[in-house]
């Protein structure tokens, strides 16, 4: 089953990579309080998570990391915010993450434009994700809606 040492070593590494987003915030292995809901799942597609999995209101970017266990056409991300749970929430131009082989991926997501359109103290950010596989395949698709919540 391989090395347990290079095993343990390889998942530092992957947790001190995940730890830290692009400002710097820390994460969870977990994904808490980041939340990421599987609408459908018929792409060979795996959200891995998002860093930071809280944003503050003044950030400019959120890191999407995924995992395509096949080649993906194309991986769309359309982000969103909204007062709370089930509040109104349109979706925003989309963000092209692919296509991409299979393999572990990162994306960067500006969201610093969309916070500023939230009032009051309370939000969330959202972003719902498009992934395609086989293209001639149309039922090869998955939607995922990861959402984190936003602090002053």
């Amino acid at each position: 089953m391989g090395n347990p040492g290079k095993v343990l070593a390889g998942t530092v590494v992957l947790a001190v990579s995940l730890a830290a987003g692009p400002s710097g915030a820390v994460s969870t292995l977990d994904g808490w309080p980041s939340r990421t809901v599987y609408l459908s799942n018929d792409a060979p597609f795996v959200v891995f998570g998002v860093t930071p999995t809280q944003l503050v209101r003044k950030a400019q970017h959120l890191r999407l990391t995924f995992i395509a266990t096949d080649r993906l056409s194309q991986v769309q991300v359309f982000p969103f915010v909204r007062t709370g749970p089930g509040a109104p929430a349109p979706l925003n131009r989309p963000v092209s993450c692919g296509p991409r082989d299979a393999g572990s991926w990162d994306c960067a997501i500006p969201v610093g434009h969309l916070l500023t359109e939230l009032d009051g103290p309370r939000g969330e950010l959202g972003l719902r994700i498009e992934a395609h596989g086989d293209p001639r395949k149309p039922a090869d698709h998955s939607t995922v809606v990861v959402t984190l919540p936003l602090s002053d």
